[in-house]
């Protein structure tokens, strides 16, 4: 069968030129130049035809070639009507009205206005049922996931800061500890993961329990205050200050702790060695008041809280005795004093840079 037939209506029902319009590629194009070249009398038609197709039938929704005959039947039924009643003369078929190599003013008048009237034609056509099937009812969506958004707080060394949790709980992170949750859960389950310090006033919420995640170890609370020591490499030290934690290791097949008030735990790295003790608040939260206690404190411990608590680099000139530990107490103090401290009990002697601090053991 010829696919060329130079009628708007054939053009139309044409699913060749439909596939052209909606969705053209070099072939098509090749096919439809060359046809518009051998019929130069045709350009008009095929632009109209292109042009019912692009405003009335958008490929989102396309029509089957019977819904597109049913249509158009419709049109020349209602255009011929129409055309008779106003008494034009002679009633111009579609298949000659618009296949002319030379268009007068009031030809292009014309034609632009019974473009119109083909499109409203159309509209009525299809029907109230088809436009709030295919464009008026939204289409279905899958639904998409929402994206884990992760709010941290990250401490460097030499800052510390206080944290207002959306539930109402605060936290007090040292310096060189990071605290982060995601927000999207934690409306709903009450989870952060701690490397470092913190101090925790859990807000009371017994439908929901407030977990900290750190170093291997979870520690769970209603409405308690407590302290988390968890630095990377260092034994784990949490200290409950009042209400009541459980302390479970995912790991481990262990049975849960329970501390009560002015308990404490402390947890090897290996998990292997697990020791339950009472503390002194004041020396567990001397950090929190401003405060630098080492009291017998391993050499590797106290350098790792002086940077932390300065924000500095400790470097070694030498080699200190095996097994050394530190004493002292420092309340509010610059660096230089804290060290000028230490160099009577320790016995050593100290250069500070800008951010760099050289240190030397005496014999």
């Amino acid at each position: 069968m010829d696919i060329y037939n130079d009628t708007v209506k054939s053009l139309v029902l044409n699913p060749e030129f439909r596939k052209w319009v909606l969705y053209p590629d070099p072939e098509l194009n090749k096919t439809w130049k060359q046809y518009l070249s051998a019929n130069p009398a045709s350009v008009t038609d095929v632009e109209l035809a292109r042009e019912l197709i692009l405003e009335l039938f958008s490929n989102q929704y396309p029509l089957q070639n019977k819904e597109y005959k049913e249509i158009w039947d419709k049109i020349e039924t209602e255009t011929t009507k129409e055309d008779q009643q106003k008494q034009f003369g002679k009633v111009v078929p579609i298949r000659q009205g618009m296949v002319q190599a030379q268009i007068t003013s009031t030809k292009a008048a014309f034609q632009l206005g019974y473009f119109w009237r083909i499109a409203s034609i159309l509209l009525v056509a299809l029907g109230l049922g088809f436009l709030a099937s295919r464009y008026m009812l939204p289409e279905p969506t899958a639904e998409i996931p929402q994206p884990v958004k992760n709010v941290v707080f990250n401490n460097p060394p030499g800052v510390k800061s206080s944290i207002s949790l959306a539930d109402g709980t605060r936290v007090m992170l040292n310096a060189g500890s990071s605290l982060s949750y995601e927000e999207n859960r934690f409306k709903a389950v009450r989870d952060v993961f701690l490397e470092g310090e913190a101090y925790f006033e859990v807000a009371h919420d017994p439908d929901r329990p407030f977990t900290v995640h750190a170093g291997g170890v979870n520690t769970t609370a209603l409405g308690t205050s407590f302290n988390i020591m968890a630095y990377k490499g260092e034994k784990q030290m949490i200290s409950l200050v009042t209400g009541k934690v459980s302390i479970a290791f995912p790991d481990l097949k262990n049975e849960e702790i329970l501390l009560a008030p002015k308990e404490a735990i402390s947890i090897s790295t290996d998990k292997r060695l697990i020791s339950r003790t009472e503390f002194d608040e004041d020396a567990i939260l001397a950090w929190t008041r401003k405060t630098i206690l080492f009291d017998d404190t391993k050499l590797a411990e106290a350098i790792r809280a002086l940077e932390n608590w300065y924000g500095v680099r400790i470097h070694f000139q030498n080699q200190p005795k095996p097994g050394m530990h530190l004493s002292g107490k420092f309340h509010n103090e610059t660096l230089e004093n804290v060290l000028e401290g230490l160099s009577y009990t320790a016995g050593i002697d100290f250069l500070i840079g800008k951010d760099q601090v050289s240190i030397k053991f005496n014999k």
